[in-house]
């Protein structure tokens, strides 16, 4: 008994002696790297500080000048449209937009951009995807799918208008497209410009050519003679104009104008395909557009201007001789800031409004107020038009009114009324009996609740 006594405790004794190693390779490495705390660590090994905010868009930078920096933001919109035709079965709540952005700094001279639209009736969801390189301070190579530069208001961003949609002659410019843009400004923001060349195909995924299409080449340039004078009434003069010229294949042409009742519907005003409702086209040569823009603003008032010429060259129908396809637009808007805020431009470009008080009840504060009142017309080739197909007009003239009330930065209401004439006659629905509705204008109100961010 006395054997088997001695050999327990030797067993145990060793048992101990193997957990007390294993406690201690435990216990030894946490007390390894809190001992590391006390130690100072070089500066060459320091790790780098990185800030948080929002001005814009929520932002993650480092605290080195030029360093890396994200930021993240995005768009969300609602509307409800309603229509005082009673041909139109058209109103309705909608997600008008509803978008993702990324876009940051990787070093001083590299920067990214991602834009992703999840509402999909007007996009193939991926809207913006490029890299840029920046040398001296106001200079860019850009490449990727972006903005083709083109129009003023094509330019301006969505949280820069203040209608319910663009003009007409939106449907009229390049889009954005995939390629390579160079860019930038001289003279401290007095000129800018830009000039790229781009596949002329729209965004990814669209059609492209297969027999002679060609890059496009697209370019706008801006002057703003008065930029840093002292006279402070001219500082937001800026007068521009811009071009596009590409060879193109049949699968290019392809032109949906829209009012502001079509928006994000597929209904249109005018229309041309390569598979018209009179035959196939069989060729084409080309297409150009040119526009020319102005803008001034002084304090709280804003006048802006653009015409925009848009052609295809010899296309021919089938058993047709070759001819081209014409159309134009054009609209003179002004925006009225009833509680101050002032119209401003930056490279060209309308900047987004910052409202001098923010919304708080509290304090009585209700945000920015902002009117304003659009004219605008199109003119469509007649010799592409057939008479019973009723899918496309002449001349199309409209007039928006438009309130908003800017709450935030971030948050605004728009209140949109537009009044559209057509020319002709457009067919708008078909009745179970085979009735054919048609209308000869549009009326149009459209409410939206707006979060940009």
């Amino acid at each position: 008994m006395e054997a088997a006594g001695c050999i327990c405790q030797t067993i145990q004794s060793e048992i101990m002696h193997k957990y007390t190693k294993i406690l201690y390779k435990f216990y030894f490495i946490p007390l390894f790297f809190i001992s590391l705390e006390t130690v100072a660590i070089p500066p060459a090994f320091a790790e780098r500080i990185f800030f948080a905010g929002y001005n814009g868009g929520f932002y993650l930078k480092s605290e080195e000048e030029g360093g890396m920096e994200v930021r993240l933001g995005g768009a969300f919109q609602t509307d409800y449209r309603y229509y005082t035709e009673k041909q139109r079965a058209d109103n309705r709540f909608d997600i008008r937009r509803g978008r993702l952005v990324f876009r940051g700094r990787l070093t001083r001279y590299f920067l990214f951009g991602m834009e992703y639209e999840f509402q999909g009736n007007e996009t193939k969801n991926l809207v913006d995807a490029y890299g840029e390189m920046t040398f001296y301070p106001m200079h860019g190579l850009r490449f990727g799918q972006f903005k083709e530069p083109f129009s003023l208001e094509w330019q301006c961003r969505d949280k820069s208008l203040y209608f319910a949609e663009r003009s007409m002659g939106y449907y009229l410019t390049p889009k954005r497209d995939i390629g390579l843009m160079l860019h930038g400004t001289f003279f401290t923001d007095t000129f800018n410009y830009a000039i790229g060349l781009f596949n002329g195909d729209g965004v990814d995924g669209s059609s492209s050519g297969s027999v002679h299409d060609s890059p496009e080449v697209a370019t706008r340039i801006v002057f703003s003679p008065f930029k840093n004078t002292t006279r402070r009434w001219l500082n937001y003069f800026q007068i521009g104009g811009s071009f596009t010229f590409s060879d193109i294949d049949l699968a290019n042409v392809d032109l949906q104008v829209r009012s502001t009742g079509m928006a994000g519907t597929n209904r249109s005003l005018y229309l041309l395909g390569s598979n018209t409702k009179f035959g196939v086209l069989n060729d084409s040569r080309s297409r150009t557009r040119y526009a020319f823009e102005s803008f001034w603003g002084n304090g709280p008032f804003a006048l802006s201007g653009e015409y925009i010429h848009f052609s295809y060259t010899d296309l021919k129908p089938s058993g047709s001789s070759f001819k081209n396809a014409d159309f134009s637009s054009w609209y003179v808007s002004m925006l009225f800031f009833l509680t101050g805020e002032e119209a401003v431009l930056s490279k060209s470009v309308l900047n987004p409004v910052y409202p001098n008080r923010f919304f708080n009840p509290s304090e009585k504060t209700w945000g920015a107020f902002c009117l304003g009142l659009r004219v605008e017309g199109f003119s469509g080739d007649p010799d592409w038009i057939v008479a019973d197909a009723f899918t496309s007009v002449r001349h199309a003239k409209a007039i928006s009114m438009a309130l908003n009330w800017i709450l935030y930065p971030m948050h605004r209401f728009i209140l949109d009324y537009t009044h559209t004439n057509f020319s002709d006659l457009l067919r708008s629905r078909v009745l179970p009996d085979g009735t054919v509705n048609y209308i000869k204008r549009e009326n149009v109100f459209t409410a939206r609740f707006s979060m940009d961010f």
